[in-house]
């Protein structure tokens, strides 16, 4: 028994470096970019393949540097990520509307529609590309036709773009902005004060995994929130804890699954503390508080106060069952599983799913908080987060197979940050001298 143990711990030991993730996930990849190649074509299957081959070559060898390792996985990051979706976005004016989500059809709609002043909460849009959008669960129609469910943020991050669009000249694609998201990330990644290797097994989870990157190429924007939730951790853990709450600020304003981390931070902040002078906490304090809030209050606040009603009924009610209308019982979770049973008979009927939301997700924070006091660990932070998420997510009104494929990416990056310490050592050594 002690043999087999041994062999399974280095067998795990094994899996649990860049190059197993790389081959497992990037497997994956592969099976993925191959069920779109009638898409994307077959020239981006065999640079993948190639890049992937080489890319693995390099992890393995003993010569090559963390530097060069880390440079190389870059590079195939470009070539399997950001390849297919740069060649999506050239065709697509040629081959129009093909794999595309409907919400990226709405929010380009919504970027003109600022751009000309006009309301994008509590409005009609059957006359946009999305009045054209297949749709067959319900047989009223796409409620979306009806409300616009993101925050403003989603649409105010691709002005600059679409600004830059139209004066070069050339179409616009929302997945342009979400390459930025994805530098964001990558840019997050270099930060966490983690050995080269959890870094490369950071970026793989989140930036190669299929279940991020496959929605990733239709326009689906979880990799924005996510970015920010990485740079929020990365700052974190670096002690800066004002540019981490104005990350998380940014996050929160883009999409209410990042609001699920502000208990997590406070926490952090509160740790940190302990030791340090009060004068230094008020200043610290007041900081991170207008750091957290001022993105969302920005943002927010003029469409908010624009038409109240519209603002609430397209971004919370439509979205957790609050109107006739809101968006069908859908999906892979707790609200299938009922619907699959009969206990809901239809898509559109109301549910109380809110109260198996908290009755998940009080339990789930509960552990969380004792899980980071006892062991202050990015890995344990990650992981409070994540089963804070699923509990969100599972028992909503809809799981949808993106939200999975973030569940599943932040799982695969709680290996990589074992054992790295949550509070910065020196900071705090430093603070507690200042303190004496």
């Amino acid at each position: 028994m002690s043999s087999l143990s041994v062999g399974g711990r280095a067998l795990l030991g094994r899996l649990l470096t860049p190059p197993y993730y790389l081959a497992i996930i990037e497997a994956m990849q592969l099976i993925s970019l191959w069920s779109l190649q009638w898409r994307v074509g077959p020239i981006p299957l065999g640079i993948a393949l190639v890049g992937f081959l080489v890319t693995l070559g390099i992890l393995l060898s003993r010569r090559a540097t963390d530097l060069v390792k880390q440079l190389t996985l870059l590079g195939f990051i470009g070539v399997v990520t950001v390849l297919p979706l740069v060649i999506i976005i050239v065709t697509r004016p040629h081959l129009g509307y093909t794999i595309e989500h409907d919400g990226l059809m709405q929010t380009e709609s919504a970027i003109d529609r600022v751009l000309h002043g006009q309301r994008i909460y509590g409005i009609d849009w059957s006359q946009t590309p999305i009045g054209r959008f297949p749709w067959n669960l319900t047989p009223q129609g796409n409620p979306a036709l009806h409300h616009y469910a993101y925050y403003p943020l989603t649409v105010l991050s691709a002005i600059p773009f679409r600004i830059a669009t139209l004066i070069l000249h050339i179409p616009f694609d929302y997945r342009m902005v979400l390459i930025g998201f994805l530098a964001i990330g990558i840019a997050a990644t270099a930060l966490l004060p983690i050995p080269a290797a959890g870094r490369m097994m950071v970026a793989i989870a989140v930036l190669i995994d299929p279940q991020v990157t496959t929605f990733f190429l239709m326009g689906r924007n979880d990799i924005a929130y996510l970015a920010m939730v990485l740079l929020t951790l990365a700052l974190l853990a670096r002690g800066r804890t004002a540019l981490a709450s104005l990350a998380l600020g940014f996050g929160i304003a883009l999409k209410p699954f990042a609001l699920l981390v502000l208990p997590f931070l406070l926490l952090t902040i509160w740790l940190r503390w302990q030791g340090t002078p009060t004068s230094n906490r008020r200043r610290e304090a007041m900081a991170c508080v207008l750091a957290l809030l001022a993105p969302a209050v920005l943002t927010i606040a003029p469409f908010f106060l624009a038409d109240p009603g519209a603002f609430w009924r397209d971004t919370v009610l439509f979205t957790n069952g609050g109107i006739p209308d809101a968006y069908p019982i859908n999906g892979q979770g707790f609200s299938a599983i009922l619907y699959s049973l009969r206990i809901i008979t239809h898509r559109t009927d109301a549910f109380p799913f809110g109260l198996f939301q908290v009755a998940a997700m009080l339990p789930a924070l509960w552990f969380g908080i004792r899980l980071i006091v006892r062991r202050p660990t990015l890995a344990s932070w990650v992981g409070a987060y994540t089963v804070l998420l699923f509990g969100f997510a599972f028992f909503s009104r809809f799981f949808n197979d993106n939200y999975a494929g973030d569940v599943i990416a932040l799982v695969l990056c709680i290996p990589a940050l074992r054992g790295i310490p949550l509070i910065p050592i020196r900071s705090v050594s430093a603070e507690r001298r200042e303190a004496a």
